[in-house]
C-alpha cells in the first residue's frame, strides 16, 4: 500500500513539474514574443521621431525667417516709407510675415505602444515619462500652428491682397530664387504702398508669434533628440 501511494505521489509530482515547466516555457515564449513586438513598435516610433526632428528643425528655420522679415518691416515702417522705397528685399520681408507651418507628426506608433499593454517591458522607465510629456505637448503645437494659419489666411493675406497682384513663384523657372522668400514660400508683388500703420501692426503681431514658435520648435527638437538617444540605448542602435 505504501509503495502504491509513493508511486502515485511521484507520478503526481512528475505531472506537476511537467505542467509547471510547460506553463513556464509557454509564458517565456509569449513574453519573448511581446518583447519582439514591443521593440518593433519602438523601432517604428524611433523613425517617426527622426522625422519629427527634421520637421521641427525645418519649421524653426522657417519661423526664424519670419522673425527676420517682421523686424525689418517694423524698421522700414518707422522710416516713413514711400512706394519708391519698395524693392525685392522689402517685398520678401513683407512676404515673410505670411509664413505659417504645420507640424505633421505621426502619433500612431505611440498610441500602438500605449494600447499594447506592454510598456512595462521598456527597461528605461524615463522613456515612458518623456514620451508622454512629448506627445502631450504636441496639442499646444497644433493649437499655435492653427492660430498662426488663421491669422495669416483670414487677416493678413486679405489685407495685403489689396496692395498686390501676385503671390507666386515657379519652381522650374530660372527666376524662382528672385521670387522665393524661403523654401516653399513665395514673394508677393506690390502694386501700391500698403497702409503703413496696419502693416506695422501685423508685422509686430507676427513677430510675437514667430519668436514664440522659434523657441517652441527649438524645444521640440531638443526633446526629440533626448528621446532618440534613450531609444537608441533601449534598442541597442549604434
Amino acid at each position: 500500500m505504501k509503495n502504491i501511494l509513493a508511486r502515485g505521489g511521484i507520478e503526481f509530482l512528475a505531472v506537476l513539474v511537467g505542467l509547471s515547466g510547460s506553463l513556464w516555457i509557454d509564458g517565456n515564449v509569449k513574453e519573448n514574443e511581446s518583447i519582439v513586438q514591443n521593440n518593433e513598435i519602438l523601432n517604428r516610433l524611433y523613425m517617426n521621431l527622426k522625422a519629427d526632428s527634421s520637421d521641427g528643425e525645418w519649421n524653426r528655420k522657417a519661423y526664424e525667417r519670419g522673425v527676420k522679415g517682421s523686424k525689418r518691416i517694423i524698421e522700414w515702417c518707422d522710416s516713413n516709407p514711400t512706394f519708391d522705397m519698395v524693392n525685392d528685399s522689402i517685398e520678401k520681408d513683407i512676404s515673410a510675415i505670411l509664413i505659417a507651418t504645420y507640424f505633421g507628426n505621426n502619433e500612431e506608433e505611440y498610441n500602438s505602444l500605449k494600447n499594447s499593454g506592454q510598456m512595462h517591458l521598456i527597461k528605461n522607465k524615463s522613456i515612458i515619462t518623456d514620451l508622454h510629456r512629448y506627445y502631450s505637448s504636441l496639442k499646444w503645437t497644433d493649437y499655435v500652428d492653427a492660430d498662426t494659419w488663421r491669422l495669416t489666411e483670414e487677416e493678413i493675406t486679405p489685407f495685403l491682397s489689396e496692395y498686390s497682384n501676385e503671390l507666386y513663384f515657379d519652381v522650374r523657372a530660372e527666376s524662382r530664387e528672385k521670387n522665393r522668400v524661403y523654401a516653399i514660400y513665395p514673394k508677393l508683388n506690390l502694386i501700391k504702398l500698403p497702409n503703413i500703420d496696419k502693416l506695422r501692426f501685423y508685422a509686430s503681431k507676427k513677430l510675437w508669434h514667430h519668436e514664440h514658435q522659434v523657441r517652441w520648435y527649438k524645444g521640440i527638437v531638443n526633446r526629440v533628440t533626448k528621446l532618440r538617444t534613450l531609444l537608441r540605448k533601449e534598442l541597442d542602435i549604434k
